[in-house]
């Protein structure tokens, strides 16, 4: 019988029949390709009727979030920058900047973010008559973006500086006044977004500033953001037609004040949750960015108390990883976090088992899951999933979401930058693109950070650096994992993700029966 530390006989118990209710074993902790899911009797017809049902793949990661697919992309400085994040985001999941990123950048990001593709832009960006195309250009440029609202000295919007306005332009030195449409046709502030749909529909326009009583402009709502679902139905977006933010921050020493403000200044640009990120969730580090520093009481009884950032900012949500051993995540849950994010050492690119610590990354998932129950949380499992299999092992071990980062690396999105290697295939020598998967906590990783004043000294790295083939598209895996999982719900009779959480079971299975269905080569 496993014996978990730390956790009452009530929850000991709860976790023990769990695992008995999913077939996981009690006396040992097992990983993915130590199970498999035995298949049911289906009444589905098409694992297609699946794969194209817009709810079949919503889940619930906290307090007023559904993610429409349950894939995080990882936190990492070689998976996720902005293109990574509207990509992920364009698709239903999540993506969450990397904590280690100076502030500024980690702003311009998420501002962008913010502004992409959205159906409601507030304070949009605007530009002058007298300025030059090559000034409009670059500004648009730098926020990646396509046109701009021209405005006069009172802010007032009198003309619109669009793609067919400048596109074909050669002399960048022509004034903004001269190219713009002068056809501008505004809204109040308040216009609800079924009202400006008519009229953009009316009007055949594809921009509409918003005005205030005064008509000075505030806002700006576009065709393409308003109608954006209708080539991406997934997307994770807020009531204004915006992508969700989810910020992060990780920890060092102490929790200091720049810490605060950089929390501060993410909240600034819109982020609804904080992802505080370190390897070790379960420490004195981790545990002082949520509560208290100061609070002996709490240092002494472990009590519930106010927590730090629940004080300063009482309406945001907090992920905190990383941890294996659920009594770590009875104590996030104790002190106020709403999300904990489960994995030591599953990932590819991640060698901090070889220094003996971690659970296997099934048993892991399953045990804090059953405590996120208890406490009104929820979980992502964090590394170790190889393929469409593994997230739905998972999901029926009760994660909420899979944080996924070397299956998107390869992703033109990615963050990396692409390079060519020759290499051998099918005997032949050829060149391919890849891009370098880097471990938060590698040499390499820890060498830039040096670099950048946020790291004092090396490390023993506990993470490696992968090569990986550049695949196309971040949509051509996810739709690839999506079919996958589709697949495997079929199979046990699952028609959406809650299902297959209450319908799916494990059996353990032997080295041979996995090397049996993965195909595998056998030594």
């Amino acid at each position: 019988m496993i014996k978990w530390k730390g956790l009452s006989p009530e929850e000991c118990k709860a976790i023990e029949g769990f695992f008995e209710e999913k077939g996981l074993p009690l006396d040992r902790a097992v990983t993915f390709d130590d199970v498999t899911v035995p298949d049911d009797y289906s009444t589905t017809r098409s694992r297609s009727d699946i794969f194209t049902g817009l709810n079949a793949f919503t889940t619930d990661l906290f307090p007023n979030l559904k993610l429409n697919v349950p894939f995080i992309a990882a936190n990492m400085e070689s998976v996720t920058g902005y293109e990574m994040m509207v990509a992920m985001e364009s698709l239903g999941g999540l993506a969450i900047l990397p904590q280690f990123l100076p502030r500024d950048l980690k702003r311009e990001i998420l501002d962008k973010v913010r502004r992409a593709h959205s159906a409601r832009i507030d304070n949009p960006l605007t530009i002058r008559t007298k300025r030059t195309l090559k000034e409009a250009k670059e500004l648009m440029y730098r926020h990646k973006i396509f046109s701009l609202v021209v405005v006069d000295e009172d802010n007032r919007p009198i003309g619109i500086l669009g793609t067919r306005d400048w596109l074909y332009e050669d002399d960048e030195n022509q004034e903004v006044g001269s190219l713009m449409n002068r056809k501008v046709i505004t809204a109040p502030d308040d216009i609800d977004f079924e009202k400006a749909r008519a009229l953009l529909k009316k009007e055949r326009i594809e921009k509409l500033p918003l005005v205030d009583a005064r008509k000075r402009l505030t806002g700006l709502i576009t065709a393409h953001g308003l109608f954006y679902e209708r080539r991406f139905p997934r997307a994770l977006r807020d009531k204004n037609g915006q992508f969700i933010l989810v910020g992060s921050i990780g920890v060092g020493k102490f929790f200091t004040s720049s810490y605060l403000e950089d929390v501060t200044s993410q909240i600034e640009a819109g982020i609804v949750g904080l992802l505080i990120d370190t390897a070790r969730a379960g420490s004195d580090n981790a545990f002082d960015a949520v509560r208290s520093v100061n609070d002996e009481t709490f240092l002494k009884s472990l009590q519930r108390k106010i927590p730090r950032l629940r004080k300063e900012f009482p309406k945001l949500v907090i992920i905190v990883g990383n941890f294996s051993s659920p009594h770590i995540a009875k104590m996030l849950f104790d002190i106020g976090v709403n999300v904990v994010k489960v994995g030591i050492g599953p990932g590819n690119a991640c060698t901090t088992r070889q220094v003996g610590i971690g659970i296997p990354q099934l048993t892991a998932v399953a045990a804090s899951s059953v405590i996120a129950k208890m406490n009104g949380g929820t979980v992502i499992a964090d590394g170790g999933v190889k393929n469409p299999g593994d997230a739905a092992k998972a999901i029926v071990a009760g994660a909420s979401a899979v944080m996924i980062g070397r299956l998107i690396a390869g992703a033109e999105e990615s963050a990396a930058e692409p390079y060519t290697i020759e290499t051998e295939i099918g005997g032949e020598r050829v060149e391919i693109t890849v891009k370098d998967y880097i471990g938060s906590a590698s040499y390499e990783a820890q060498k830039a950070r040096l670099s950048r004043g946020d790291l004092d000294r090396m490390r023993r790295p506990e993470g490696r650096k992968v090569q990986v083939p550049v695949f196309g598209p971040l949509s051509y895996r996810i739709e690839d994992l999506l079919f996958g999982l589709s697949s495997h719900m079929s199979f046990v009779n699952a028609k959406d993700l809650k299902e297959l959480r209450e319908k799916g079971y494990f059996m353990p299975q032997t080295r041979a029966g996995h090397v049996e269905g993965s195909k595998e080569k056998r030594k």
